[in-house]
């Protein structure tokens, strides 16, 4: 661990550069923590302020549901904190902003060690070849289901469906009245049904965009393929009349409560659900995949950034450096670090945890492309435009494509 003799002598190489941004407010610096870590990060914020008695940190809550327009208004606008955490698939379009501080220099001056950072992190942080955010958080989704369900439903609890066929079979046979066998996000947050039905398209051979980023593929048979696959389970009745509302956080409630089975999400839910149904026998598993394809699934996670218009980029630097110290890094996310030395804590070594971390090997970064998201919120409305009968999957996607073409040119 850098001692904060260490971080004030590294930082005043890097002053110059910091305090040219603009004017700096000593002693003090906002964060805005989501507040599903909120009550971590206010801990660390106390120990920080322990070891650096001269600078107070603010940690300023923030519901995720609505932060992605929330920080992009306080970016425009130029009254920003002066440390804020990003989901990594919008940090690239904020980066084509302006409105996020480069950090290449920076981190080079608090000696933070890059390539101890996973490479697929580092890459959502990246624009036009340099570094605008710290990733900190890495985490891929991996499918959560009821072993009991399973049972009862005459299932080898201990096989789960690792293929398309075999998880629409499990579906049919663990609904039953109001029990529900797959559970899928249609509402809420964007970013809570791109992630749970994007790694569909993607295992398929479809996508969104072309590898070129030129044009959507949306309307392709492959894509259009896996977008029927994922919205049937709701046509088909084997997921819950809820879905056009359900989130992330949605799915988990109903999981716990007995009303899926099944569904996909990230680690961070396995907490929640032992300490509210502790009764419940939980599985965990990779994610289905097509006979003969390879699973996919996005890497998630979240970036720490400096934006370009914050008042005290030399404290917030100061912060950073202490939250990117593996022990720190380990403790605030609650899946894996983005470090890779802090992949060695002993939280992060439980068995049920293991599918989540083999699911990062098949992970993608989301499309760098600094409309993306424009893009991901078109193709959401296209995805709740099917689950409401609007039009069919091949007429939805079509003309999702269409739309976003015309934004592409």
């Amino acid at each position: 661990m850098k001692t904060k003799t260490s971080r004030t002598c590294a930082l005043a190489t890097a002053l110059p550069l910091i305090m040219a941004a603009g004017h700096a407010m000593a002693g003090e610096i906002t964060w805005w923590a989501p507040e599903f870590g909120a009550d971590r990060a206010e801990e660390l914020a106390a120990k920080f302020e322990e070891q650096n008695p001269d600078i107070t940190v603010n940690v300023e809550r923030v519901v995720a549901n609505g932060l992605q327009n929330r920080v992009l208004v306080a970016l425009q606008s130029g009254n920003t904190p002066d440390l804020v955490d990003l989901a990594n698939g919008w940090t690239i379009p904020f980066a084509a902003t302006g409105g996020l501080m480069q950090m290449d220099d920076l981190v080079d001056e608090l000696g933070i060690d890059m390539s101890d950072f996973l490479p697929a992190a580092v890459n959502t942080a990246t624009y036009d070849g340099a570094l605008y955010a710290l990733p900190f958080r890495a985490e891929a989704h991996a499918m959560i289901y009821n072993k009991d369900m399973f049972e009862a439903a005459g299932l080898d609890a201990e096989s789960p469906p690792e293929t398309w066929a075999e998880l629409r079979e499990a579906a049919e046979a663990l609904t039953d009245g109001n029990q529900y066998g797959y559970g899928i996000a249609g509402g809420g947050e964007v970013s809570n049904t791109i992630f749970r039905s994007l790694p569909f398209l993607w295992m398929n051979g479809g996508g969104i965009l072309n590898e070129e980023m030129t044009e959507s593929i949306l309307d392709e048979p492959a894509s259009i393929e896996a977008v029927e696959f994922y919205t049937g389970f709701l046509e088909n009745g084997w997921a819950p009349p809820s879905t056009l509302e359900n989130d992330g956080t949605a799915l988990r409630r109903l999981f716990i409560a007995g009303s899926i089975a099944m569904y996909q999400s990230g680690q961070f839910d396995l907490v929640s659900i032992a300490e509210e149904n502790p009764d419940l026998d939980v599985g965990t598993a990779q994610l289905p995949h097509p006979d003969g394809k390879d699973p996919a699934v996005i890497l998630g996670g979240w970036n720490f950034a400096i934006p370009e218009a914050a008042e005290n980029k030399e404290d917030a630097a100061t912060f950073l450096a202490f939250l990117a110290e593996p022990e720190n890094m380990g403790f605030y996310t609650d899946t894996f670090p983005a470090r890779q030395s802090a992949m060695d804590m002993e939280r992060f070594q439980d068995p049920a945890l293991a599918p989540f971390r083999e699911m990062l090997e098949y992970a993608r970064q989301q499309p760098a492309n600094e409309n993306w998201v424009q893009i991901s919120q078109m193709y959401f409305d296209g995805i709740q435009g099917i689950l409401v009968g609007d039009g069919s999957a091949e007429e939805m996607m079509s003309e999702t494509a269409s739309q976003i073409d015309g934004l592409l040119q």
